[in-house]
């Protein structure tokens, strides 16, 4: 029974990825991810983000060619996660309905959508839900198999960084799990033990550091830094924000920006994302005058003049972001190819839908009344799988959950001072974390509470 089990699981999951690599290929492609072919292609950065994705599509082929491996391999090692966990043996017997929810989850439409579009987020989400499963199956196994699993996992998690930024509130923790994991099979004194989880944790930022040299290598990076650049344009909505929402009446002479484009920023200014007011030529002038200097100037003495209009636009972000109102002004995914036409040209493609890039636009349509789309659903499974694995985890598979959980809790957190667009995928990540943690849950723990008989060894 256990055997068809996992050969029924396997055939659905190899079928999907399969079915689902060949009808997205090669790619669903908007601005950013034709950039990135771009920037594969050239050698070279032509935006101020991180070079890693473009430097990976580079290393896979370029073009088409490499956009098509890349879309498979997502497609591969997503579905992949999945299979893992639900095929790997678990000491607790869990009831049928768990098996079937962890199912519906695996098999969620966000997935079959996303898998296909050439974004960084998409291959920040795969990198971290692949780490998360190696750790996991490190913590069902042991000997050799435990040691290739978190070797390979250390080599995974040092690809997070360079990936986007924020890959370090993702890196960090997995790394800190991993360490724990290698220093508490060490039975010697606890210096030894130190050191190894020194040297754990120490290998992923040598990994990181790696990455970035190869991908630099490969895709030259402006000459300016991604991160000053990221910050000046947080600051920049949030200066807009305050502007918006300040009292009536408030001259909001902090800003040092005329009335006029006070004006526009208040008529024009959106919770949902910046691109509203950004290409308003004034207001745009009036943002491109500020020096670095006097962007944290500006943004400090209008948190001090009125806190409250701050957090007001920061929240109101979020929730945005959460998608907690209307996500019509939200990107929840993306079909066919849309971008700058000299690149798409130099590149072999073609701006547009075709056939096959219609049906995914309707059935995503289709999908916008449901929680598919929704980020506010994905942090309700974050939240429900963190109390979930407090109650119902123990030893080592509790602390692989909480460093997943932690994971993902950070990179969910971290958007509240820093959302500048309410799009689903910047949260993808989140998505992915948590949907990986509670199929491991689901597969791996009874939801059940039972009395503790330390004696019993299905108890994890």
């Amino acid at each position: 029974m256990r055997s068809t089990y996992r050969g029924l699981i396997f055939c659905l999951f190899a079928t999907l990825a399969t079915v689902l690599a060949a009808f997205h290929s090669p790619g669903e492609m908007s601005v950013d991810s034709v950039m990135s072919l771009y920037e594969a292609m050239q050698g070279s950065a032509q935006g101020w983000g991180p070079t890693f994705m473009s430097a990976t599509l580079a290393w896979l082929g370029g073009s088409t060619v490499g956009a098509s491996v890349f879309v498979a391999l997502i497609c591969v090692l997503t579905y992949g996660c999945f299979v893992a966990l639900l095929v790997d043996p678990s000491h607790v017997r869990v009831p049928r309905w768990q098996i079937v929810l962890a199912l519906v989850l695996a098999l969620n439409p966000l997935f079959m959508f996303y898998v296909g579009i050439i974004w960084k987020d998409v291959m920040q989400a795969t990198v971290a839900m692949v780490v998360a499963t190696l750790l996991f199956l490190a913590v069902r196994h042991t000997g050799r198999s435990r040691y290739v699993l978190l070797g390979v996992a250390v080599i995974v998690a040092g690809m997070l960084t360079p990936i986007r930024q924020q890959g370090i509130l993702l890196a960090a923790p997995f790394a800190l799990v991993i360490g724990w994991l290698v220093a508490k099979d060490s039975r010697r004194m606890a210096l030894i033990r130190a050191a190894a989880f020194m040297a754990c944790v120490g290998l992923v930022i040598v990994f990181s550091l790696l990455f970035y040299a190869l991908s630099a290598a490969t895709v030259k990076p402006q000459s300016h830094g991604p991160v000053s650049v990221g910050i000046y344009t947080i600051q920049a909505y949030d200066i807009a924000g305050m502007i918006a929402d300040a009292k009536s009446g408030d001259p909001a002479t902090w800003s040092h920006a005329s009335p006029a484009v006070q004006g526009d920023i208040k008529a024009h200014y959106s919770s949902e994302r910046i691109d509203t007011i950004w290409h308003i030529e004034d207001v745009r002038n009036y943002f491109n005058t500020l020096s670095g200097d006097q962007y944290m100037s500006v943004w400090l003495h209008g948190i001090e003049h009125d806190p409250k209009a701050y957090l007001k636009s920061r929240f109101a972000a979020f929730a945005s972001l959460l998608g907690l109102g209307d996500i019509k002004g939200c990107v929840p995914a993306f079909a066919g190819i849309g971008a700058l036409p000299d690149q798409v040209a130099q590149l072999g493609l073609e701006n547009g839908m075709n056939a096959r890039a219609h049906v995914i636009g309707r059935v995503m349509v289709s999908l916008f009344p449901t929680p598919v789309f929704r980020n506010w659903f994905y942090s309700l499974l974050l939240v429900l799988a963190t109390g979930l694995l407090l109650i119902t985890l123990r030893g080592e598979a509790r602390v692989a959950a909480a460093g997943v959980a932690v994971a993902a809790w950070l990179y969910l957190l971290s958007f509240i001072p820093t959302t500048i667009a309410c799009d689903v995928r910047y949260l993808y990540p989140v998505a992915g974390l948590s949907t990986i943690l509670c199929v491991f849950l689901l597969t791996h723990a009874t939801m059940h509470r039972k009395p503790e008989n330390k004696k019993d060894p299905r108890v994890i």
